[in-house]
């Protein structure tokens, strides 16, 4: 692998990701594998290059963002990185997402150009007008209809010789979305060097990648987990990624570990745990057999239950990498390391990256203290995408990003999480406001009050649970509750509403009417 060297003035990422492997003789290896095709490099240089032309020939202008609604695929990555070929800013979206948090993030990263699949077309169409920015749709999988382009059409028609603007290191690349208390989102724009700087310290200083290896991430790319796991780092390595277009189910997982083999496995610890709670049912081979040819398998997004982490080792015959990271990071900053693994911790810091744990002034607390997560290296951004306000200046300071997570680190160096300042709740790979669970409910009928907290599986991992008064004339029982939580699942985001809904007659609240969550102390939970 070579890496720009410490003193040149510039990089393109595309080309470090495609040029680069095909430079070096791995044109005709599998790039990029889907369950019905396969894109070798030189295949997936070709479509970069068309898809660079076409963004081109729109007028796309350096710096300028476009947007990406797409599942996960091999137009993803021709997209991704065809953007960022021309110094445009790559901007993934999230397909789970819903018509309102499309126009919000499209109207904050004020995106000339929307690349969707065919099947979310209709959301952006009917929220086209209130985004004055947008010049283009692009369509992906179908047909365009009048004032809509089709990508496949532009791709025919472009030049496949599209040379790489000559952007330097630290130049905007791409643009991911974090959300921020209250579910207001955060846009962190990540430089050229970012995704090579995190694949040399992590990916090969951690977990020792080469281009033999080959990648299934089960985190959609439109995340900062699953696009560095999925996407950048194999191609950084110039070995082989498989792409889900579909969500990451325990059968579909279970397909594609037995027809691709993969050697890295990069998985959420609900993935691990539904894996484990389905696999009976599933039939076929015992879980190890699944798994046998995976050398190193990482969980990340959210807390690593110890008592999960035992029953993965021993049901799937692979002991977890666990680690912590961060949009805003770009990837993981703390990880256990293969023959260096406490279950439960997040690990120690990344080489070329500092943690620390504070106190309310900013001041560093002693070993096994609780307080807050700080975090600073070269992948770290300083600053948010939008103007920073009060609020997001006191979240970098002297070059610290300031976390919100709640930690400790024992007299060893390792790092253990304790839960969230804020109180949102990590699922998955995505933070959960209970304010906007909250708000959800609150629109249903039934629902006169509510409060939502994070209540504990049987596997330790942490869900929505939504407690509710209900209001007069309506009847509390498990009809109800199935229907207040599919109500919910249709508003927001789906990984965000209740998993469970419990009726009761009030709720805890302080001398001045507001209610206190933390007075609220549900048991584990049956999934």
């Amino acid at each position: 692998m070579s890496v720009y060297g410490p003193d040149s003035d510039q990089l393109n990422l595309c080309a470090a990701l495609v040029d680069e492997p095909c430079s070096r003789g791995r044109e005709t290896a599998p790039a990029i594998r889907e369950p019905m095709r396969l894109w070798t490099y030189a295949e997936l240089y070709h479509y970069v290059c068309r898809t660079a032309s076409a963004l081109r020939s729109l007028g796309v202008d350096r710096g300028e963002r476009v947007a990406l609604l797409l599942h996960d695929s091999c137009e993803f990555a021709a997209a991704f990185l065809g953007a960022i070929r021309i110094g445009a800013t790559a901007t993934p979206l999230s397909v789970l997402d819903r018509q309102y948090d499309f126009k919000q993030l499209l109207q904050n990263s004020g995106a000339v150009v929307a690349i969707v699949h065919a099947d979310l077309v209709p959301e952006i169409e009917a929220l086209r007008a209130e985004v004055p920015t947008l010049r283009h749709v692009i369509v992906v999988g179908a047909a365009a209809e009048p004032g809509q382009l089709s990508l496949a059409e532009l791709a025919a028609a472009a030049d496949d010789d599209a040379s790489p603007a000559d952007t330097a290191p630290d130049e905007p690349a791409f643009l991911l979305y974090t959300s921020g208390t209250g579910g207001t989102p955060k846009g962190v724009c990540h430089r050229h060097a970012t995704a090579l700087e995190s694949f040399a310290a992590y990916g090969v200083g951690v977990l020792g990648l080469t281009e033999e290896d080959r990648f299934f991430a089960a985190p959609k790319k439109s995340t900062a987990y699953g696009l560095g796991a999925g996407l950048c780092f194999p191609l950084a390595a110039g070995a082989s990624t498989f792409l889900l277009p579909d969500r990451a189910r325990p059968r579909t997982v279970l397909d594609v570990m037995t027809a691709f083999a993969p050697t890295v496995f990069f998985g959420m610890p609900s993935l691990y745990g539904q894996l484990l709670h389905d696999l009976p049912q599933l039939g076929g081979r015992p879980g190890r057999e699944y798994f046998s040819s995976v050398r190193v398998a990482i969980s990340g997004s959210e807390a690593l239950p110890p008592k999960l982490w035992h029953r993965v080792r021993d049901e799937l015959g692979v002991e977890l990498l666990d680690g912590w990271g961060a949009t805003e990071a770009f990837h993981f900053v703390l990880t256990n390391r293969p023959g260096a693994i406490r279950p439960g911790s997040s690990g120690q810091p990344v080489l070329g990256y500092e943690a620390r744990v504070v106190d309310e002034d900013g001041a560093p607390v002693g070993p096994n203290e609780i307080g807050e997560l700080e975090v600073r290296g070269s992948t770290v951004v300083t600053y948010y995408d939008a103007p920073p306000s009060e609020s997001g200046a006191r979240v970098f300071r002297e070059g610290w990003l300031h976390t919100n997570d709640q930690f400790f680190c024992d007299a060893d160096g390792y790092f253990w999480s304790s839960g969230r300042a804020d109180g949102r709740i990590k699922v998955g790979a995505t933070f959960v406001s209970p304010a906007e669970v909250e708000g959800a409910l609150l629109a249903h009928p039934a629902v006169w009050e509510c409060a939502v907290v994070g209540a504990e599986d049987e596997d330790g991992l942490l869900k929505p649970l939504a407690y509710v008064v209900p209001n007069v004339g309506h009847t509390p029982g498990p009809q109800l509750a199935r229907e207040i939580m599919q109500f919910v699942k249709d508003q927001i985001a789906p990984v965000k509403y209740p998993r469970w809904v419990e009726f009761v007659q009030e709720l805890p609240k302080n001398a001045s009417g507001k209610v206190q969550r933390h007075k609220l102390r549900p048991r584990p939970r049956s999934r």
